[in-house]
Parts: structure tokens; sequence; C-alpha cells
């Protein structure tokens, strides 16, 4: 057995070790099942936090050292590239409530709304506004 050992490159103990483990069923496996089956649930969106949070009773490292042994690796939300670019520019300011939520006009051409919004492509976005008559509901832009 020694030179087995020496021709793989282990100690002797640690094969003996590997040995009396090589037997005994994974501990781990009815707490993956159980971790497993919240991460469904997310549909692979839920991280160690949120899985804590529906199993409250298993510790958070072993919840990690679980899906880490298992790989199971939550999917990342892409980032919304308006997130930032509102934070940035919008940060602080303040509009005056000219309409007071009166939104039923009946005057044409008095008062307006608009709305941008980005449409995802397969080589980048397009951006659509619309300007539109309160009053008469008619597309004027």
């Amino acid at each position: 057995m020694h030179i087995l050992c020496q021709l793989a490159g282990v100690s002797r103990s640690g094969y003996y070790k590997w040995l009396l483990k090589a037997d005994q069923p994974d501990k781990d496996y009815v707490d993956y099942l159980r971790i497993k089956e919240v991460f469904d649930q997310g549909k692979g969106k839920y991280g160690w936090r949120n899985i804590k949070m529906r199993l409250p009773t298993m510790n958070h490292k072993k919840i990690q050292r679980i899906m880490r042994k298992y790989g199971l690796t939550a999917k990342v939300r892409r980032k919304n590239p308006y997130r930032a670019l509102h934070k940035k520019t919008m940060e602080h300011r303040i509009f005056p409530n000219k309409l007071q939520r009166a939104f039923n006009q009946t005057r044409p051409f008095k008062v307006f709304c608009t709305d941008i919004t980005y449409i995802p492509l397969l080589h980048g976005f397009v951006y659509l506004s619309v300007v539109k008559d309160i009053a008469s509901g008619e597309i004027m832009a």
C-alpha cells in the first residue's frame, strides 16, 4: 500500500481517511434537497440570503457551503441602463405640480403628456418617445 500511495502522490493517512469516508452516505444530501427546492422555486435567481429567509432554521454558512459544494449559483440580474442615469440627472430635483392631478382635461392643445421607453433589439436599443394630448388622446409627436 505504501508504494501505491507514493505513486499516486498521496499520504497514507490521507488515503485511509478517504477510505473511511468513501463508504459513508453524504450527510449534506437531505439539506441539499431542501435548498435545491427553494432555489428552483426562485427560478435560479435566489442566492444564499433569499434561501436563508425561506429556511430560517438552517445556518447561512451551511447554506453557502452546500450551494458551493453542489454548484448552485444564482443568476445575476442584468443592469438597468436607466437606473444610474436617472439617479445622476434627477437627484434632488423637484418640479412644481402645475396640473394638480387634473388629468381629465376638456380643451385640446392645453395639456400634453410624454413618456419615453426603449425597445431592446439584437444589437442595442431603439428609443420610443411619444407626446400625447390629454384631452383628445391624440398622439401629437
